[in-house]
């Protein structure tokens, strides 16, 4: 069968392909994250005034149906590397940034997929960088892209880091009995503790329909400005354009959000997405003025139980990074990277110091590690 690849790069074209993307997306395993959602790529675009731009490669079969996609923007960005306290600038220009870590399509079509829109980007020329952030390794897209003579891939880590996940359960009952008992007994306990210390009406509430969205997003907004999270990555949770995306996406019900509240004052939140068998932890946090409650960690205990109740056999990702929290709940794990995939051209010169500054950086690490092993043994 022949397929034909076209290139969305409008919000207009991206609208009108929007009911063919979302059908793929939902499919299970069809999608990586919420991100690869259309309704999610026309946010991105939208709520940007940087010049973002859709750069979405779809395949279609021979009868015209859509058999898949990949979710790109066209961006302008900076590579930097962090040396001995300064910011050097490797490459400054045009670049796709890949929502997710590869193609959307249902999993019998994805290596035809996956082919067709490789053979589409090498062949435009124009492409210089690809990156894809936070991707479980190796990555298959890009280890296809960089077959090739005039494209090779970049590790933009210098450490890899660690996704961790809890896989398909058959409910909370099952994922608990794979814990030791002092685990166990030790999570279950914590909540007693947090809610007598907190006092009052406090208890977990959950948020995911859409009428629930608005106030939802200004209990975000309230509790997210008491976090350190904040003062890093100022977000404003209410502002019109997210409560629109969040409406829609729990209408599909891709979205469940969990909120602690006592008198109506919100004091620690767990937000997540749930699209193609996977619901990914994508933010957690609480008031750092009752920090020492433990109600953070709390929250997240409760929420993956209900969670693993009432949607028996999907995942749960707890995405990019390590953590204790994640070690402690998590039943599996895979190493995680940014890449980019870079056209061997003058202007992507300065990716070669990538290379060299990871084989140092890991090398001390090593020696380091070593030591501190040293010191506890």
């Amino acid at each position: 069968m022949n397929y034909l690849c076209s290139t969305l790069t409008t919000l207009a074209a991206l609208r009108a392909a929007r009911d063919e993307m979302a059908a793929l997306a939902e499919l299970p395993g069809g999608c990586d994250g919420i991100v690869q959602h259309p309704d999610w790529i026309a946010y991105e675009v939208e709520a940007r005034d940087d010049g973002t731009v859709p750069h979405v490669v779809v395949v279609r079969d021979g009868a015209g149906a859509m058999v898949g996609y990949a979710p790109l923007l066209s961006v302008k960005h900076t590579a930097r590397l962090d040396l001995a306290g300064r910011r050097v600038s490797l490459y400054h220009g045009a670049a796709l940034r890949l929502l997710g870590a590869g193609v959307v399509a249902a999993e019998a079509d994805r290596a035809t997929v996956m082919l067709a829109i490789v053979r589409q980007l090498h062949g435009d020329t124009a492409i210089r960088v690809i990156r894809i952030q936070e991707s479980p390794l190796p990555n298959a897209f890009a280890a296809a892209l960089g077959k090739g003579d005039d494209m090779r891939i970049v590790p933009a880590n210098l450490l890899e880091q660690t996704q961790w996940t809890i896989d398909g359960q058959a409910g909370s009952a099952e994922w608990l009995a794979q814990m030791d008992k002092k685990r166990r007994t030790d999570l279950t306990q914590r909540v007693g503790r947090a809610y007598r210390k907190l006092g009052g009406d406090a208890a977990l509430h959950t948020y995911d329909t859409p009428g629930a969205m608005a106030e939802y997003c200004r209990l975000m907004n309230v509790v997210y400005a008491r976090t350190w999270h904040h003062a890093e990555l100022p977000i404003q949770w209410d502002h019109p354009m997210r409560v629109a995306l969040f409406e829609r996406l729990a209408a599909a019900g891709h979205i469940v959000g969990h909120l602690v509240l006592r008198d109506g004052e919100p004091l620690a939140y767990v937000h997540g997405y749930r699209v193609a068998g996977t619901y990914l932890v994508d933010d957690l946090g609480y008031d750092e003025a009752i920090a020492k409650v433990g109600i953070g960690s709390v929250a997240v205990f409760q929420a993956i139980k209900a969670l693993l109740d009432r949607f028996p056999g999907e995942r749960i990702s707890f995405g990019y990074g390590d953590n204790q929290y994640k070690r402690l709940l998590a039943t599996t794990n895979e190493p995680c990277g940014s890449l980019y995939v870079v056209r061997r051209a003058r202007a992507t010169a300065g990716f070669h110091m990538y290379a060299p500054v990871r084989w140092l950086y890991r090398g001390l690490h090593r020696v380091r590690e070593d030591m501190r092993a040293r010191q506890r043994g």
